[in-house]
């Protein structure tokens, strides 16, 4: 058990809780600050809930709460005491169900937790004591697989995961694989698998419809929901990927409507909403892109994260007008983008449908529709400016022109 008696327990929920939920990767440390020491923390996570119930997030994936791997000896059920306490992660926990909210915490593994049957007793026990704090799923890293090759060790590590909880199978375990099929078989073993391929994909139509077409294949070959994510640790922020500027944000403000328009998980890294690009390095010789912290409001850097200065990376004074608040007053920002897109795909139960319809599109485009969806998305890759597919439009990343798509421009229609 915790180390606090428990005010809560797990939500009444169906095996499948996340197949119609948009997942909302925290960063702690760059979300929001609720001691002034410069750093996220739970207690900052805590009080912005309320915005994340507002513009539709139903699970939140916390990365960096752990202060050590499970599966060492004498570790692995602490909470990192730079980020928070036990007693902190639990009234997250309440808080976040009682709005309905999961909460997966990532899970570092070390690689020796099933070599023996005491690292095995302690990685069980990691995860039942998560589980009674009230964790509602896992998100594997730091295993064979999962930061290289995908091996062997990959498969038994995961199933003996998997063996774990037991009694609380409702808990989801998910891992981020950048392929889920290996000489060894498929990793069948997940839940959720976010194949890292649409991460990173060319603003490019024939590209972008290849890998949603091989994700779906693989996803139904091993019976796992796909996860359908436009960035992480290891790719930039799609405004920067797509070349930054607003030629970039345009591209990621399109890519957002395929996103959200195909069948499974979504999930939105924190600050993508905002149409956020990589803020500046001070580390160059960082392979991993710079998230900065979210500017939450007012017009001076740090912008509400913290009420202490530059402790964190840099944050450009550029963010002024790309605020939460700045952005949550204006229908057409990105945030008011995702907002409505998340909305529109809940009453079009567009993540229930498990294939998708291709349509002829013109070079450089793409049209797809869910199997027995509504909605219709074209996307314009080109540089042309081509006819919009018949139909109601109901949500679109940039005017149109007339009857007509723009480049760097998606829409969606019933």
């Amino acid at each position: 058990m915790c180390l606090t008696d428990l005010s809560h327990e797990h939500p009444t929920t169906s095996p499948d809780w996340w197949e119609n939920r948009v997942f909302y990767r925290v960063d702690i440390r760059a979300f929001s600050d609720s001691d002034a020491d410069g750093v996220g923390d739970l207690e900052g996570v805590r009080g912005r809930l309320g915005y994340l119930e507002l513009i539709g997030i139903g699970a939140i994936w916390l990365t960096g709460v752990l202060a050590s791997p499970v599966g060492r000896i004498g570790h692995g059920r602490e909470v990192d005491p730079l980020v928070g306490t036990i007693e902190s992660l639990e009234a997250l926990l309440t808080e976040a169900h009682a709005a309905d909210i999961r909460i997966v915490l990532d899970l570092p593994v070390d690689s020796t937790a099933v070599d023996n049957d005491e690292s095995g007793y302690e990685l069980a026990e990691s995860l039942r004591f998560w589980t009674a704090c009230g964790v509602d799923g896992f998100r594997v890293a730091t295993v064979p697989g999962i930061t290289g090759a995908l091996d062997e060790a990959t498969h038994s590590i995961l199933r003996a995961i998997r063996s774990l909880p037991g009694e609380h199978r409702t808990v989801p375990l998910g891992g981020l694989v950048r392929n889920w099929r290996t000489e060894y078989g498929m990793v069948s073993e997940l839940d959720l698998g976010v194949d890292l391929r649409f991460s990173s994909v060319p603003f490019d139509a024939a590209q972008i419809r290849q890998v949603v077409q091989n994700v779906l294949d693989e996803s139904r070959a091993s019976g796992s929901t796909p996860v359908w994510s436009l960035s992480n640790w290891d790719y930039p922020r799609p405004t920067t990927r797509f070349g930054g500027g607003p030629a970039g944000l345009a591209k990621a403000r399109a890519m957002t409507l395929v996103q959200f328009a195909l069948p499974g998980v979504a999930g939105v890294d924190n600050g993508t909403e905002l149409g956020l690009p990589e803020s500046e390095r001070p580390d160059r010789t960082s392979r991993h892109p710079v998230r900065g912290p979210i500017p939450w409001e007012g017009s001076e850097p740090p912008f509400g994260f913290s009420a202490a200065s530059g402790s964190w990376w840099p944050t450009p004074p550029s963010w002024a007008s790309s605020t939460v608040e700045v952005q949550l007053e204006e229908p057409s920002s990105t945030l008011s983008l995702h907002r409505n897109a998340m909305e529109l795909r809940r009453f079009y139960e567009a993540a229930r449908h498990s294939t998708v319809q291709w349509y002829g599109a013109p070079r450089g485009c793409l049209a797809f529709r869910c199997d027995k969806g509504e909605l219709t998305c074209a996307l314009n890759t080109s540089n042309e400016t081509v006819p919009a597919p018949p139909g109601r439009i109901v949500l679109n990343s940039a005017p149109l022109d007339g009857d007509r798509l723009p480049p760097d421009t998606a829409v969606w229609l019933v």
